[in-house]
């Protein structure tokens, strides 16, 4: 085998935690290997070590048998290693021509030449972005795909690729993987994280499982069924695939007639939700599903509507401070809106309120109960006062999303609740939102993992081109009938 990387013996601590333990992995040319784990088992860190963001404590690396050690995202591509970090940023003002060959050698050239050579780069793998377009014009899923098509106009031997595809549908991921093996054709290797164990079975060559800081196993995925694969990286059996029951209640929580915007981004969308139902809203990017999310959590002002009310009774939205006294809550699908605090301890963060304020009984009760969100949650700390921004991304996620499942909100609106968070901990987040339900809560998921709507949401509605195209009860639903309403004439 013709190795193009070969890591042996590396080690990585964060203060006190060990998130590499003595990592060996070798990569070949010309190949995908998927790169799967709990969250905190040291993923993210082993791509900030490949890709110049961070440097080892220990071990040795080598690119095509040279050794090698960056300690900047400029040296790393200067041996030909591109990455896309799970939490990559992008300058808003650069066109989409810009972006692709801002690091390339194509990017002193004139506009006229970057943007024929972004034409022919966009169209050989079928995306129809304006070369033209504003970045920060993008929604997030075309910024990531921009990003991996500027692996292919840079002399990338090495392309990294960390939860890219964290809120793609099935179709992006389509346009993803076509990509990501064009790439492969041109003799590139690919490192491809994700928690998708449907991804991985159709893009990676090899599944390496990363556990406790070291590469625990490696596998042909096709060798595997998804539990077994499951089981491989937790080692222990989960629930997959179970439907909720149908949704019995009569009583609405939120109706919404007629909801319409000035940019044509929304066209008369009607709905309701009841009590204790949850109610998924899924789409193709730029369909409407964020802009009907923005309408009602008060940050999309454009938009006018016959009806909007909760519990029967007429409401207004004008700003993000109304929604919260109306009882809605909101995560966001960005990064930089979770509404957390990257200094912040996990406990503060997950206790809420006044804690500084807040009785000794009181503190040690909610210390109690953070305790069990962590243990529950599996989120990987050996130090509840720690940081936030200390933790994974994922494990980041969680504690955002815990955050707002214990509050007391009438309406929850979650925009791709569970992006980057592992399969197992996604299992008991599941149960935790199905518990909320029970209890009275009503909750939006937004998402675009059709088998995650599925097994979740008691109906689902589909947005296509700023209109609701259908809404169906979950036991007529399936992934297929899903994206046929999704892709419409596409399909």
């Amino acid at each position: 085998m013709d190795n193009l990387l070969s890591i042996k013996g590396l080690t990585k601590s964060h203060g006190h935690t060990r998130a590499l333990r003595g990592v060996d992995l070798d990569i070949a040319r010309g190949e995908v290997v998927g790169l799967l784990g709990e969250n905190g088992a040291g993923k993210s860190t082993l791509i900030s070590i490949l890709g110049g963001y961070d440097t080892p404590d220990g071990g040795t690396m080598s690119i095509a048998g040279e050794g090698y050690v960056a300690s900047t995202s400029d040296e790393a591509m200067a041996v030909g290693i591109g990455s896309i970090r799970q939490k990559f940023s992008i300058d808003p003002e650069l066109t989409v021509a810009q972006a692709i060959f801002r690091a390339s050698f194509h990017a002193n050239k004139p506009a006229d030449e970057q943007r024929e050579r972004a034409l022919e780069l966009l169209g050989r793998v079928n995306l129809e972005i304006d070369p033209d377009a504003k970045m920060g014009d993008l929604v997030r899923a075309e910024q990531a795909l921009i990003e991996v098509v500027r692996m292919q106009a840079e002399e990338t031997q090495l392309v990294l690729m960390d939860e890219v595809a964290a809120t793609f549908n099935d179709y992006e991921i389509f346009q993803l993987h076509e990509i990501t093996r064009r790439l492969i054709k041109e003799g590139r290797s690919v490192i491809y994280i994700t928690h998708r164990i449907d991804e991985l079975r159709s893009l990676a060559d090899r599944i390496a499982i990363l556990r406790d800081g070291v590469v625990a196993t490696e596998f042909d995925p096709r060798d595997l069924g998804p539990e077994e694969i499951v089981y491989k990286m937790l080692e222990r059996n989960i629930v997959m695939g179970t439907r909720p029951e149908e949704y019995e209640g009569e009583d609405v929580r939120l109706e919404v007639e007629n909801l319409s915007s000035e940019d044509g981004s929304l066209k008369d969308v009607s709905f309701s939700v009841g009590r204790g139902e949850i109610f998924g809203l899924t789409g193709i990017r730029r369909s409407g599903m964020n802009e009907v999310a923005g309408a009602l959590v008060g940050v999309k002002s454009d938009v006018t509507y016959s009806k909007l009310q909760m519990d029967g009774e007429a409401i207004k939205l004008d700003s993000a401070e109304d929604a919260v006294k109306q009882g809605i809550g909101y995560l966001s699908d960005n990064d930089d809106e979770l509404g957390i605090a990257n200094e912040r301890s996990i406990a503060k963060t997950l206790m809420g309120g006044d804690v500084d304020e807040a009785g000794f009984v009181h503190e040690v009760s909610a210390l109690r109960d953070v305790v069990n969100q962590v243990q529950k949650l599996r989120i990987k700390t050996t130090n509840i006062q720690g940081e936030v921004g200390n933790l994974s991304g994922g494990d980041q996620q969680k504690v955002a999303l815990a955050r707002w499942m214990t509050t007391d909100c009438d309406l929850l609106i979650l925009n791709h609740p569970t992006r980057g968070i592992d399969v197992g901990a996604r299992s008991d987040i599941y149960q935790m939102l199905k518990d909320l339900a029970l209890k009275g809560t009503s909750i939006i998921i937004i998402g675009s993992e059709m088998g995650e709507l599925v097994e979740l949401c008691n109906r689902i509605a589909v947005m296509r081109d700023g209109s609701l195209v259908s809404i169906q009860r979950n036991k007529e639903a399936d992934e297929d009938t899903l994206m046929e309403d999704v892709l419409g004439d596409d399909f």
